[in-house]
């Protein structure tokens, strides 16, 4: 099954509006609120070292890129979860800004043609 970016923000915003815990799942982030923010900031850079640690013990021979990718997949998941949160709940529109920055890059680096119409 393929999904759009679009579409992925869409079923993680519905699942994250259901579920509550000691802090919401899903608020809206503003000026008010930055809070919320930094937390799932804490939480992405959280999966991002979960993610990091299963590399360092591959790097120095503890197991095999082999052995751990099933885990490297769950860790990057969770890292694509909480961008996918955090661009839903400060209302970015992550597929536009991907392609801007994809063309930004694009000038950057001499060679590439862009393709304004993506």
């Amino acid at each position: 099954m393929s999904l759009s970016i679009t579409e992925i923000k869409q079923l993680q915003g519905e699942f994250d509006k259901q579920h509550s815990g000691r802090i919401p799942f899903y608020e809206n982030v503003d000026d008010n609120n930055i809070e919320v923010l930094e937390h799932l900031i804490v939480c992405l850079v959280g999966e991002v070292g979960e993610f990091s640690n299963i590399v360092k013990k591959i790097g120095r021979g503890d197991f095999s890129l082999t052995d751990k990718m099933g885990e490297l997949s769950d860790e990057l998941a969770d890292i694509f979860i909480y961008l996918i949160k955090i661009s839903n709940q400060c209302d970015i529109d992550l597929e536009k800004s991907f392609i801007e920055k994809l063309n930004k890059n694009k000038k950057r680096f001499s060679g590439y043609e862009i393709n304004e119409d993506i």
